[in-house]
């Protein structure tokens, strides 16, 4: 257990390339759902001629905008319009995140351990301490590893040498001994993975209805397999050669007398035959299942990205810190019925998400919804980030290599494909370059309330604050409004992680130390790491 450099995403999980044959020969027909804002048609495909039409040629302007000079760097802050397109809000006041996501943002949003005084754990010379928001250290470093409770109820896990420890912010034991602090510790993991496990599941509306069988535990007798209930009573009979998974939502995947991969209910009684033995247990209605495939070639897109994760410098990171490319798994999605929602014989299917995922077939990219029909059409598009929390994801218009934005439940276009790159850098802003400008939106609003030359970064938002800068230099701190709070006249900044509870680690000249938003010194400079509670 390496407990101090464990990560906490939450993200489309990246399934393992399957090594199982397919043979079944089902497909469906694709349905379509029509909206008003993107090119609609009753077959899988969306001309080229249909999305050029889309393209803007306009220029970014920006109006009551104050110039200043930082570096070298001119950055302007004000209100404006994006090009052609007149500031309209992006996102609406009836949009809400999803409960499993905002389960997460209560986490990010605890800030149990400041309230008593404890800002961040630190490491020196190989050895983790602890320091606190008055900048004075509470434990010194002398710990091999050490990561703070997810109840941020004060408490520590720490290894001094093999022996696992559960410790108070003075050093004081919590747990008797060292059985009893790995137990505490695996009911906090427990909680961390049931956070994360609801955030990946899509946090669907779930079936209410309660099945006997989701109790089942299989068991073999001479090779043949079975299920007992809760109490040890047997309710299927031995008779199955091979479970592949367990019940959930009355349904188990086994390999049959007859050698077929089927799914029973929970009598026993033979569903439906799969296609495949590679499969996952049901989820809020859906099963995933893949296909082997010899090779694969989806280089070029950008990957769907969802969620929050907990980042090495204790804040949590929103959006595009975790963009991973499609996986290559040839995957497809089965309802209760056995019926092929989403084939596997499509070009490429992302992870599913709450909202439906991304299918990509004949060339063409478009999202499909739950059950399988597309909510927004197939385009020759390359697929970008997912802002999970406001239901938007960026699409890539290969004609003319502009990014826009569409909402995944509507299948509206929010934005237009006129710019260079678009990056969610929190629930309600992004970041945008066109030409050469990087801009700062307000998507309630619509309108630009900051901006920059495209060569600088803005980066993901912690609470009310972000870091402007370029590359490993110049670097600035925004709030929300686009007003800036922080420069770094000096120039001793060489790297900033997020802010979190007001506070962010910062290096300067090689050593990592804590500022607060006024971008003064709380924990000077001194060590080699530092995780901000």
């Amino acid at each position: 257990m390496n407990l101090n450099k464990k990560s906490l995403l939450v993200a489309c999980v990246l399934a393992a390339m399957s090594t199982t044959a397919f043979a079944a020969t089902e497909s469906t027909s694709s349905t379509t759902v029509t909206n008003h804002d993107t090119p609609t048609s009753t077959s899988t495909r969306v001309t080229r001629e249909q999305h050029s039409t889309s393209t803007s040629s306009a220029t970014v302007s920006s109006t009551e905008k104050t110039s200043t000079k930082s570096s070298g760097a001119s950055v302007s802050v004000g209100l404006g319009r994006l090009g052609d397109y007149v500031a309209a809000p992006i996102i609406s006041p009836q949009q809400k995140a999803p409960e499993a996501i905002k389960a997460l943002q209560n986490v990010v949003a605890n800030d149990g351990y400041i309230k008593l005084g404890q800002l961040a754990m630190v490491k020196q010379s190989g050895k983790w301490g602890l320091v606190g928001t008055d900048g004075k250290v509470l434990l010194e470093a002398q710990f091999k590893e050490m990561e703070s409770s997810i109840s941020a109820d004060g408490t520590f896990f720490v290894r001094r040498k093999k022996e696992l420890e559960h410790i108070k912010g003075d050093g004081t034991a919590v747990a008797a001994n060292s059985e009893e602090a790995y137990q505490h510790y695996k009911t906090d993991k427990y909680t961390r993975k049931a956070i994360a496990d609801a955030a990946l599941d899509g946090n669907v509306q779930k079936d209410n209805t309660e099945y006997a069988s989701s109790s089942y535990t299989s068991f073999s007798v001479k090779s043949k397999w079975g299920f007992n209930d809760a109490s040890g009573k047997t309710v299927i009979e031995p008779q199955f050669k091979e479970v592949y998974t367990g019940f959930s939502e009355d349904r188990a995947f086994v390999k049959n007398a007859k050698g077929k991969t089927v799914a029973i209910d929970g009598s026993g009684n033979t569903v439906f035959e799969a296609p495949t033995n590679d499969i996952d247990p049901y989820k809020n209605g859906l099963a995933e299942y893949r296909r082997h495939i010899s090779k694969f070639n989806f280089g070029g897109l950008l990957g769907l990205a969802v969620g929050i994760g907990l980042s090495n410098h204790g804040g949590f990171y929103y959006g595009d810190a975790w963009n991973p490319v499609y996986d290559g798994v040839k995957r497809g999605y089965l309802d209760r019925n056995g019926n092929i929602v989403i084939d596997s014989k499509n070009d490429a299917v992302w992870p599913m998400t709450e909202h439906g995922t991304l299918v990509k077939n004949e060339g063409k990219l478009g999202f499909m919804n739950r059950q399988g029909q597309y909510v927004i059409q197939p385009g020759n598009y390359d697929a970008g980030i997912m802002d999970y929390s406001s239901s938007l994801i960026v699409l890539k218009n290969k004609d003319n290599e502009k990014s826009g934005v569409f909402n995944v439940v509507t299948g509206k276009q929010v934005v237009p494909f006129v710019f260079d790159s678009i990056d969610f850098v929190s629930p309600t802003r992004m970041s945008v370059v066109k030409g050469e400008n990087r801009q700062l939106i307000d998507m309630n609003s619509g309108q630009v309330v900051f901006t920059t030359l495209k060569d600088m970064s803005i980066d993901v938002f912690g609470g009310q604050y972000a870091w402007v800068h370029k590359g490993s230099a110049e670097y600035q701190l925004i709030d929300e409004t686009g007003k800036v709070l922080f420069r770094d006249k000096d120039k001793t900044i060489s790297q900033a992680a997020m802010f979190r509870h007001g506070y962010a680690p910062v290096k300067s000249k090689g050593k990592w130390g804590v500022m607060n938003t006024n971008g003064e010194w709380i924990v000077q400079p001194i060590y080699d790491e530092v995780n901000v509670l």
